[in-house]
């Protein structure tokens, strides 16, 4: 079981927004009754939900935004299960079970258990922090929600090889990284109209491409790694070239399928869907002159965003409740 406690979990920047807040309370500024009373009760959970509320007008949420957080932290969920499942400490014994024979070589690459288990911790403090901003756990996702294989509870699905080759496990723990980069990326334009959650997504944002970058060192650092995995992530290529993939495991039709999904089949041309290409707030980076851009390395230089129905997508075999 888990005992951290439950403030280790949550940003050290939002905890200084909530202090404040809690400070100004009780020097007399204007308060609702319900937060009043739940500081007196002086039940953390409790306290934090109503202040976090009040810092971040969570009343009445416009259905888009709640829309964003809600699937945001589906996303931070299953991120954070799938670390625990793989690090051993899952809640569900199946979970840590599935990845006891990849644990171990993990564990002889240095400062690759160390890397998983800072990840995991901020996983855990971006769903503690998404709840404090208004999200809500609307699919009642719990560990045995997942079925980390990419079959919907059937186990055997085709990404069933993470759980025994660690080359394998880093490939697809890259891909969900960058699929929460884009997924983050694609939603910020509906949290504009709040600017404070907006701030709290695009701290969350960052912080998963760090972890993608981390991915991807240590994939370049093991033992026996293709030259293909130094250029993983680029968008030059599309698909899933672009994730340096170099093994489809025993279901290569479906897995090739999931990467090209996940990295924008078709990145370069001008009709593909869901991509912006080389146009960057309505501008062709590529065109501007000083920059000596050319196509492939505007390109290479953003993100690309996907859209909700994308998202569902990708994850949705990962998912054994139906996600929408």
């Amino acid at each position: 079981m888990n005992n951290q406690p439950i403030m280790d979990a949550i940003d050290p920047e939002i905890l200084d927004r909530l202090a404040a807040r809690k400070e100004d309370i009780e020097n007399g500024s204007p308060a609702r009754p319900g937060i009043v009373a739940a500081l007196a009760l002086a039940s953390v959970p409790v306290a934090l939900a109503a202040l976090s509320r009040d810092v971040y007008g969570q009343g009445t949420l416009p259905a888009a935004i709640k829309g964003v957080l809600d699937l945001a932290l589906a996303l931070e969920i299953f991120e954070d299960e799938f670390y625990k499942a793989v690090l051993g400490t899952s809640e569900v014994a199946a979970n840590n079970a599935a990845f006891a024979t990849v644990r171990p070589l993990a564990a002889a690459v240095p400062g690759a258990v160390n890397t998983l288990m800072q990840i995991e911790k901020h996983e855990k403090a971006h769903r503690a922090t998404l709840l404090a901003t208004g999200a809500t756990n609307v699919f009642n996702l719990s560990g045995s929600s997942f079925d980390f294989t990419g079959a919907r509870g059937a186990g055997n699905g085709p990404f069933a090889k993470a759980t025994t080759d660690l080359a394998f496990l880093l490939q697809v723990a890259q891909g969900a990284e960058d699929t929460g980069v884009r997924a983050y990326k694609g939603q910020a334009a509906t949290l504009m109209p709040n600017r404070d959650i907006l701030e709290a997504a695009l701290r969350i944002h960052s912080v998963e491409a760090r972890h993608a970058a981390r991915i991807r060192r240590m994939r370049r650092a093991a033992a026996g790694a293709s030259d293909i995995v130094r250029w993983s992530g680029t968008v030059r290529g599309g698909g899933a070239p672009a994730a340096g993939a170099t093994d489809f495991g025993t279901q290569p039709t479906m897995v090739r399928a999931a990467f090209e999904a996940m990295y924008g089949a078709g990145a370069n041309a001008t009709t593909a869907p869901n991509e912006i290409n080389v146009t960057q707030a309505g501008l062709n980076v590529a065109t501007l002159s000083g920059t000596g851009f050319g196509p492939e390395a505007a390109q290479e230089a953003f993100d690309e965003p996907l859209d909700r129905a994308d998202v569902i997508a990708i994850v949705q075999p990962f998912f054994i409740p139906t996600i929408s």
